[in-house]
């Protein structure tokens, strides 16, 4: 009796399984009525490591043009040049703040020349600087810093000797100076 009533307890339990084994998937169901979606387009290709440091430069130059700082954005594009054969754009910028410098230079020198003649030092000073500042090699603002660094020397010598000699002539100097 115990093995039919195992065969009466085994036969509703398979026949239940085999009714759920053909029975379609809910998931199915869903996946099959939702339509796919459409395939992603392909990732853009990413700059080579090259084509990203030029496009940096590019960018960097501009920056520093805009502020003000016209060798260092002439540089940045000198080394787009240097990476690319001909770059239109870079032999144009390089021409165009090699205009701007020069004339930016210019006008500095000849402000510090008359800033000279007129006496005034620390204009003259603040020219040349801004001509070296454009244009690190130009010897003629370098000339001239040292002519008013040496007379500036010159005149601190001066004030120094007039104080001493004033001291001595009024017996205020110690015997150690």
């Amino acid at each position: 009796m115990r093995l039919t009533s195992r065969r009466l307890l085994v036969l509703p339990i398979a026949a239940f399984m085999t009714a759920c084994a053909g029975m379609p998937n809910a998931p199915a169901m869903l996946v099959a009525s939702v339509p796919p979606p459409p395939p992603a387009p392909p990732p853009a290709p990413a700059p080579s490591a090259p084509a990203q440091f030029i496009a940096d430069q590019r960018s960097e130059a501009r920056q520093l043009e805009m502020s003000g700082m016209l060798a260092r954005a002439r540089l940045h594009w000198r080394y787009v040049m240097a990476l690319t054969e001909r770059d239109e754009e870079a032999a144009r910028e390089i021409a165009r703040l090699d205009a701007l410098i020069k004339t930016r230079r210019d006008a500095a020198l000849a402000q510090g020349e008359a800033a000279m003649m007129r006496g005034r030092t620390a204009d003259a000073q603040t020219a040349f600087l801004k001509a070296l500042a454009l244009d690190g090699s130009n010897e003629q603002a370098r000339r001239r810093l040292i002519e008013l660094e040496t007379s500036a020397a010159f005149v601190r010598q001066d004030r120094k000797d007039v104080r001493t000699r004033a001291q001595r002539a009024a017996g205020s100097e110690s015997p150690e100076n």
